[in-house]
């Protein structure tokens, strides 16, 4: 077991007063097997009164609205979780057993939303891709991980190459992205070989050999017959255990992005986002505007509609 004490601030700037701010936020850790929730609270900037609800994939989701004009909004996050490590499942049933249990799963209301595979242009260079890692004698579990294995030798860790509405085929066309950009790739190649997937929004911890360490993170959950959803993390090539922190799921990032929102104002904004995971209690003294390379900026754009130009900044997973 291992206990962690987390921090995630996401912070806006505007450069004149804002009003009627409305966000939606995934930023309650999951109560599960696995992970226990010892303490957690969330703070925003004006204490505006924060509601939640349980979304049809059993994520919790907070929204509120700031509606006195502002030029500063402040997300804060806090939370003590207790990890203990997964019971890895055991190819106990018939490998021939598990594919017709997954076929099956292609009727099932529960299973659809994660077995759509999205139209894109690479789609039958992915299927060519998949009936060579797909053998007869390899388990759901085996191909999902000899997938996950795929991109992550084959796809560069590289920052800035990519943003949060680059496209599928960007990233299998270029090799080279973030936590983000390796799991929609993975979905989607897990979709085409009949393997129930989704997207995962969390944090991983930093041991010294992971990446997506400084930001909230992406992987994604399989589905195993006779055992359940198991993680893997594409970006790292490993099995999400111990070290990873999840917060949401979803059938793709737009389902449990962190936080999203719109506000009334045609003012450019400076966005902030800190993440800090540690064993040890975190002080609480941030200076959240200290690194000013980490403030990413959004000049207003006159072309585009009054709905876009208000969306506020959202955060790529790293």
């Amino acid at each position: 077991m291992k206990k962690f004490f987390l921090k995630h601030s996401t912070t806006y700037k505007y450069s004149n007063n804002v009003s009627e701010s409305s966000n939606k936020i995934h930023l309650y850790p999951y109560n599960e097997n696995t992970q226990q929730i010892i303490n957690h609270k969330i703070t925003v900037s004006g204490n505006p009164t924060i509601s939640t609800y349980l979304d049809d994939y059993n994520n919790m989701v907070g929204y509120f609205n700031y509606l006195s004009p502002h030029k500063y909004l402040m997300i804060l996050s806090e939370a003590e979780i207790m990890k203990t490590r997964i019971i890895m499942p055991e190819d106990i049933v018939d490998i021939s057993t598990q594919w017709e249990t997954l076929k099956s799963l292609k009727n099932s209301i529960d299973f659809l939303p994660f077995l759509k595979i999205s139209s894109f242009k690479n789609l039958d260079n992915a299927v060519k891709l998949v009936k060579t890692i797909k053998s007869e004698n390899a388990s759901p579990l085996n191909v999902s991980q000899n997938l996950c294995e795929h991109i992550n030798k084959n796809y560069k860790y590289k920052k800035g190459v990519t943003n949060v509405f680059t496209k599928t085929d960007e990233v299998w066309e270029s090799k080279a992205g973030v936590c983000q950009d390796f799991t929609n790739v993975l979905i989607e190649l897990c979709r085409i070989a009949q393997i129930p997937c989704r997207y995962v929004s969390g944090y991983v911890f930093a041991t010294g050999r992971f990446r997506g360490t400084s930001a909230t993170h992406a992987w994604v959950e399989v589905f195993i017959p006779n055992y359940g959803w198991i993680g893997l993390d594409p970006t790292n090539n490993c099995i999400a255990d111990i070290y990873h922190i999840k917060l949401a799921v979803g059938r793709n990032y737009n389902d449990c992005s962190p936080v999203k929102g719109v506000y009334k104002g045609n003012e450019t904004q400076l966005m902030d986002v800190k993440v800090e995971l540690d064993t040890n209690p975190i002080r609480s003294d941030l200076n959240y505007f200290e690194e000013e390379s980490a403030i990413k900026k959004e000049k207003s754009v006159n072309n585009i509609n009054s709905y876009q130009k208000n969306l506020q900044m959202i955060q790529q997973q790293q």
